[in-house]
């Protein structure tokens, strides 16, 4: 098939939209999730130091209340343990933006501990003196200028990261602005144009369902007027045939007309058939077991001409269905399929759900010649027959069955065969 330069083109255009959009996509979950991962890391850091800092003020204040060596000690080993803390993150942490913020924050603590043991070590459990009073402020100084780091480092992190998710969701508003301008053109060619195709489609099949009601109404009426004088003959006939002898002319005459007025009545009961469909009494209706049942029907009267019908990948989902009026329209599909063929062939049974499992299309595929290009428009259109002594109502009467049941009936065909397909809808009722 021959792509034209203009759609060609809609469709490189397309591409390269979609390109671009899942490497914009991918670039601001990147961007978002490195962002999250630094500040989380960036939190916990903070939140650590300030709780472990503000209980650092505390023993150091009870400390200097109480004068005793065994609080300077306790106060020193709290001291040590946050060094250890801060050592322990180094390896843990993923970003080198968090490594760097604790490399400052553990070399301010450095200062700080090498200042507070040395100070713990020259007091001699009494009151301090101005010059250790001095000292011990210093050192509380010191404790706040690591918990400003910390802190600090976190806001501006924070402040980082909401001025890149900003710039993030600025770029995806001009995507997004961009993505809805290219939607709504090819929602316009993709979309509404194929709707207005279809809704000429749909007001032809309006049409042509108007026109098939009233040549029901016609063919119940001719049907009617027919059959009455057909009963008549039937009935003079019947008392002629027992006046001739068995082997005379006149009594096979008699058989002629005898079956010729047996196909009149097979077509009055067609033409009755279109006209008036029964309504579908419907049931919960096994497709795998239907199509067995077809199966059993027709396989030795098929054998006769060497045609194999077989059953396989038939799902046993119930459908809602008129289990009679169904196995008509499957019966009259696989006689028409042996048809086709002639003889030495194969006709395929089966039933496949749809993926939403809303319904089942039972398929009968065939390995006849094919239906020629001419025929296929016409194929379910009343009276039309390739057949010499057929009435070209058997595909009119399947096809009114099958919408009388909510589903479809389409085809498709090549010159290895043909493939009729029945959608039915699956049953509700348990």
């Amino acid at each position: 098939m021959v792509i034209n330069p203009a759609l060609r083109l809609r469709l490189l255009v397309l591409t390269l939209a979609v390109a671009a959009l899942v490497v914009a996509s991918g670039w601001s979950v990147r961007t978002a999730w490195r962002q999250i991962s630094e500040l989380t890391e960036g939190l916990l850091i903070a939140e650590h130091v300030d709780r472990e800092v503000v209980d650092l003020k505390g023993e150091l204040r009870r400390a200097e209340m109480a004068g005793a060596p065994a609080n300077w000690q306790q106060f020193l080993a709290h001291s040590r343990t946050l060094a250890v803390w801060l050592d322990e993150q180094r390896p843990v942490l993923e970003t080198a933006h968090e490594r760097a913020l604790l490399a400052r924050i553990a070399a301010d603590y450095a200062r700080y501990l090498g200042n507070a043991t040395a100070f713990v070590e020259t007091i001699p459990g009494r009151e301090l003196t101005p010059v250790q009073q001095q000292q011990m402020e210093e050192l509380l100084d010191q404790l706040s200028a690591v918990r400003r780091e910390s802190v600090g480092q976190f806001l501006a992190d924070s402040h980082r990261y909401i001025a890149t998710l900003q710039k993030v969701n600025i770029g995806l508003l001009i995507t997004t602005a961009v993505l809805a301008a290219w939607f709504s053109v090819t929602a316009y060619r993709g979309i509404v144009l194929p709707l207005r195709h279809q809704l000429g489609e749909t007001s032809e099949a309006l049409e042509r369902a108007q026109k098939l009601a009233s040549l029901a109404v016609l063919a119940s009426g001719v049907a009617h007027e027919i059959r009455n004088p057909l009963t008549a003959i039937k009935a003079r006939l019947y008392t002629h045939q027992k006046r001739f002898a068995a082997a005379s002319p006149e009594a096979e005459d008699t058989v002629f007309i005898s079956e010729e007025i047996g196909r009149l009545e097979r077509i009055v009961r067609e033409f009755l058939q279109f006209a008036r469909p029964g309504d579908p009494q419907f049931t919960p209706v096994s497709p795998a077991e239907l199509l067995d049942e077809v199966r059993e029907l027709l396989a030795a009267e098929l054998a006769r001409a060497a045609i194999q019908l077989t059953v396989a990948n038939a799902v046993a989902t119930p459908v809602r269905a008129d289990r009679q009026q169904i196995k008509q329209v499957l019966i009259n599909l696989v006689r028409n399929a042996a048809e086709s063929i002639g003889r030495d062939g194969r006709i395929m049974l089966g039933a496949v759900p749809d993926r939403a499992g809303h319904e089942v299309t039972l398929e009968i595929a065939d390995t006849g010649k094919g239906i020629p290009p001419e025929v296929q428009a016409k194929l379910f259109d009343p009276f039309f027959t390739t057949k010499a002594s057929g009435t070209g109502l058997g595909l009119s009467i399947a096809a009114r069955i099958v919408e009388k049941h909510g589903g479809s009936l389409s085809f498709t065909t090549s010159a290895k065969g043909v493939i009729f397909r029945l959608t039915l809808p699956v049953s509700t009722t348990p």
